[in-house]
């Protein structure tokens, strides 16, 4: 009976706040357990050396550190002076048809010649050998005819060829992006081994990267879409660009790509970003 009573006791006010401290663990034990959150770093979409594969010096420089660039515009132009001077060379041989038309007048020439001494034959005044000589000299007219022909269709591809190297004096953006750093000013001389001009990025849109522990890495999708919290009081929505197919051995995790959109340029790259899962 004293057992009984001493279960039946209600509960002190101690013992009700150590209850209610437990329960409150266990929910942030369960919380904890359903969602992790893991810290990452925003980057540009892309990041690129903007280099020539043509050697020489540059002539002009179109950008400064932080110019927006739309696509295919320009950044530099090197010395074209000699592509220039090539191009005009091209250009007049690929326009001289002297040949072409020298030898449509002697082709018809021959023409004319065959065709009468073929008549004359008929009407016995011409010999044999006479046709065949004829016949002879109508076929070296047509071939140089032809060789005058390939000649100007040359002519038209080396103009082509010097058009494109002219053109290659010309550096471009590749892509829509931002100047980030200039490397080479007017007046220097890129080779081969320093063909680097600028640093161009893309933020239009942003890589968020994250270290997923790889047990929980099954949760992401390429295409699937995660909200991200950027700083302390922004959130954004981001899609799975790519999951890494291996998984770092030292930390047991996989990196996981996010692509954040960032048309107005509001995000910055290098912030820290929290990945709630």
């Amino acid at each position: 009976m004293k057992s009984i009573c001493l279960a039946q006791r209600p509960f002190s006010f101690n013992q009700a706040i150590l209850l209610v401290v437990g329960i409150c663990l266990f929910l942030l034990a369960m919380t904890s357990v359903a969602e992790a959150q893991i810290d990452g770093f925003t980057e540009p979409f892309r990041r690129i050396e903007l280099a020539s594969d043509e050697s020489g010096a540059i002539a002009e420089l179109l950008v400064e550190e932080g110019q927006s660039l739309e696509e295919n515009e320009p950044v530099a132009r090197l010395d074209a002076r000699v592509q220039s001077l090539q191009l005009e060379i091209a250009e007049q041989l690929a326009h001289n048809q002297s040949q072409l038309i020298a030898a449509e007048e002697g082709l018809s020439k021959r023409q004319a010649i065959s065709d009468k001494l073929i008549q004359l034959k008929h009407e016995g005044h011409a010999s044999q050998s006479e046709i065949i000589r004829a016949e002879m000299e109508l076929s070296l007219a047509k071939a140089k005819l032809l060789s005058a022909n390939e000649d100007l269709a040359v002519g038209e591809i080396e103009r082509r060829r010097a058009a494109v190297q002219l053109e290659r004096r010309t550096i471009v953006a590749p892509f829509k992006s931002i100047v980030a750093k200039i490397h080479a000013r007017e007046g220097e001389f890129l080779s081969p081994l320093r063909p680097e001009i600028v640093t161009l990025v893309q933020v239009d849109k942003l890589i968020a990267k994250f270290a997923v522990p790889s047990t929980q890495v099954n949760t992401f999708d390429v295409g699937k879409k995660f909200n991200l919290q950027l700083g302390s009081d922004r959130t954004v929505l981001a899609e799975v660009l790519s999951v890494g197919i291996e998984t770092d051995a030292q930390s047991g995790t996989v990196e996981v790509k996010l692509v954040i959109e960032n048309p107005e340029l509001e995000f910055r790259s290098g912030e820290l970003c929290t990945l709630t899962i």
